[in-house]
């Protein structure tokens, strides 16, 4: 059972089950079958946490470090994997690297299609870039998405209630952008391809000072040489 709610992408459920098997099976042999399976899953909800408090504190590449050690390690839960990718495009879009957040939404979205919050991400980022034609159509899947979402929160509770009407709002909110990101498209403003450039730059950068950063930090203070 604790591996179905594992592919499910439910691990904190996963984890309280396994955590009562164990206490269950407390001096039995069987107990050491579960054991690797239980420190998988707390190491992955301990990145995934750790990931998203980096995140909410400003702290965006260790969030994206917390996110990738995650989906290096998640993928058989499939769910999980897309949660993580998609934080982890939040991540980059904080640091600049859009290129870098659309592939990771796009992942998110190939693990798990209705993940529409990944759609709605992509779609952001899309029109970020200006690249209107492809925002577009990530907005019309999300709209596509969100009224599947109410048709079947409507069959389950038989009467529209407040997270029909949370849907409702959300499907209204994706139609206004949806309008306002076609109006764009028909103004003619093209793809911004100095913006991908300087995306592009900008991470090169990034990376090189990461990895060399001391000759750079010395160059930097040479103003403060007293030269004699």
């Amino acid at each position: 059972m604790s591996k179905y709610f594992f592919h499910l992408g439910r691990l904190e459920l996963a984890l309280d089950l396994l955590e009562k098997q164990e206490l269950l099976r407390c001096g039995s042999s069987s107990q050491e079958s579960s054991i690797p399976f239980a420190v998988t899953v707390r190491e992955l909800l301990h990145h995934k946490n750790a990931g998203n408090e980096a995140y909410q504190s400003g702290r965006h590449s260790e969030a994206v470090e917390h996110y990738t050690a995650v989906v290096s390690n998640s993928i058989e839960s499939r769910p999980f994997a897309a949660i993580c990718f998609c934080n982890r495009a939040a991540a980059n879009q904080a640091l600049a690297q859009i290129v870098d957040a659309i592939a990771d939404c796009s992942i998110a979205i190939a693990l798990d299609g209705s993940y529409s919050k990944a759609v709605s991400r992509r779609a952001t980022l899309h029109e970020t870039i200006r690249d209107y034609k492809q925002a577009a159509s990530d907005l019309q899947r999300l709209i596509s998405l969100l009224k599947k979402q109410w048709q079947e929160k409507v069959r389950q509770s038989g009467t529209p209630d407040r997270t029909t009407d949370s849907n409702v709002k959300e499907l209204t909110k994706a139609h206004r952008r949806l309008h306002s990101v076609e109006e764009k498209a028909k103004k003619g403003t093209s793809l911004d391809h100095y913006l991908i450039l300087y995306v592009f730059l900008f991470r090169v950068l990034y990376d090189f000072f990461y990895l060399f950063p001391w000759p750079w930090i010395s160059i930097m203070h040479l103003d403060n040489i007293n030269f004699a």
